[in-house]
């Protein structure tokens, strides 16, 4: 049925002039008439039911949202128990060797709040792999079977630049980096099928339009194959990988792509970590870790050159950064090659804790602080003790952001976070 009327609904609307909407007429997919019923198509009644626009979610991760959904869900579990319990059912009928894949586990909600000891995963599954990502995907808590695979020690583990590991089994940011090469191997087929479960989920949650956070060559080939098979029924805004220069090389050389359902014109990087880990860089230490301001993850020589290819190319550049540190990093450097009162659209991702002093910097040069509202209430309860009550004023300054008339692209972080737009 490619054209029909929407009737008897409640529409809900952003526009003054359609605040008494009654009817839409739809043909192929795009809203026609408004108000007046086109004769001999279709009538659909929907008694009563609202009709909203489709959201738009400014920060989603598409195939990770897919792919976690095919992993052990370890997301707004309570206790360690719990975790052994799933693990020993996922290990009935494996083999020696395979990897045991999982997401979304929080120290924060156990008791003591405390990062497992390596015994844990250990004695619990000695032969098989094991990499699970905490929830804020910036750490991987590991085994050593995994460990063994990378032909890292600890101690090596300890002098990657931008990374750490805590109890010799909790792998910090750029520490996860040795594991991704012994991981299964993603295809582009399989990168599909990921998509396809995740369009699936983001159409039922009133989604239709995605940027999605952080490309690879696998996931652009994935997405084009899909539209031309006619199974990408979204919108799709895609930033390249920044820390893959073959594929940014390709990029910049041959400019920005742009289809109907896709589009390419942005860069994805990483500053920093997550304050759920304690990687988020901050200017002075943790307050329940004194020894730790957090993990800046890439040299200011290599951040400076993506960000004047990016300048030079006019690729939007998107960075990764939440404590307060990390900002003023982006900051300072965008702040070089940035006029004032620009319209490159420049985006921090999460803007998480600024301080007063870098407020300033957003406004006057059109950086747009692209936030998250549930990662501030998924904190909420752990924050006080981990950066202290003097320091909760810098977090998701939602309302200083508005006052200075920035402009916040809203997201969700899926899968981080649920990504439902009416829960978020």
């Amino acid at each position: 049925m490619n054209s029909y009327n929407l009737t008897n609904g409640n529409f809900i609307n952003l526009e003054k002039d359609f605040s008494n909407v009654n009817s839409i007429s739809v043909s192929n997919g795009r809203i026609t008439q408004i108000n007046n019923p086109i004769k001999n198509i279709p009538n659909i009644d929907l008694n009563g039911a609202y009709v909203i626009p489709g959201f738009i979610d400014a920060h989603f991760h598409i195939k990770n949202y897919g792919k976690r959904l095919q992993q052990l869900n370890l997301k707004g579990i309570k206790s360690l128990s719990e975790i052994e319990l799933l693990l020993k059912e996922r290990l009935i009928g494996m083999k020696s060797g395979e990897w045991i894949l999982g997401f979304g586990w929080d120290q924060n909600l156990w008791e003591g709040k405390e990062f497992p000891t390596s015994k844990f995963l250990n004695s619990i599954v000695p032969d098989n792999p094991v990499y699970f990502t905490r929830i804020d995907g910036h750490s991987a808590w590991v085994n050593d079977a995994a460990i063994h695979l990378t032909n890292f020690s600890i101690e090596n583990f300890k002098d990657i630049n931008g990374g750490d590991i805590i109890n010799n089994c909790i792998v910090i940011d750029n520490a996860m980096n040795p594991f991704k090469t012994h991981l299964p191997k993603e295809s582009v087929s399989q990168t599909k099928e990921w998509i396809k479960i995740a369009v699936k989920e983001i159409i039922a949650k009133g989604i239709t339009g995605v940027h999605d956070a952080w490309q690879d060559a696998n996931t652009i080939t994935a997405i084009k194959e899909l539209i031309e098979e006619n199974e990408f029924p979204i919108r799709c805004y895609g930033m390249i990988a920044g820390s893959d220069t073959s594929l940014l090389d390709n990029f910049f050389k041959s400019g920005h792509y742009k289809s109907e359902y896709y589009s390419i014109r942005s860069v994805k990087a990483f500053i920093d970590g997550a304050l759920g880990s304690r990687g988020a860089a901050l200017h002075e230490p943790y307050c329940d870790d004194k020894n730790n301001c957090g993990l800046i993850l890439i040299s200011k020589d290599q951040f400076s050159e993506l960000v004047q290819n990016c300048y030079k190319h006019n690729f939007q550049l998107n960075t990764h950064a939440i404590g307060d540190r990390g900002n003023n990093f982006v900051l300072n450097a965008y702040a070089k090659v940035l006029k004032e009162n620009n319209n490159r659209r420049w985006r921090i991702e999460h803007a998480q804790m600024v301080s007063d002093s870098d407020m300033m910097h957003f406004k006057n040069h059109s950086i747009l602080p692209s936030m998250q509202p549930s990662h501030c209430t998924s904190d909420m309860k752990w924050l006080p003790e981990r950066l202290g009550q003097d320091r909760l004023k810098l977090i998701s300054r939602w309302k200083s952001f508005i006052d200075l008339g920035l402009k916040i692209p809203g997201g969700s972080d899926c899968p981080i976070e649920e990504g439902n737009p009416l829960f978020e």
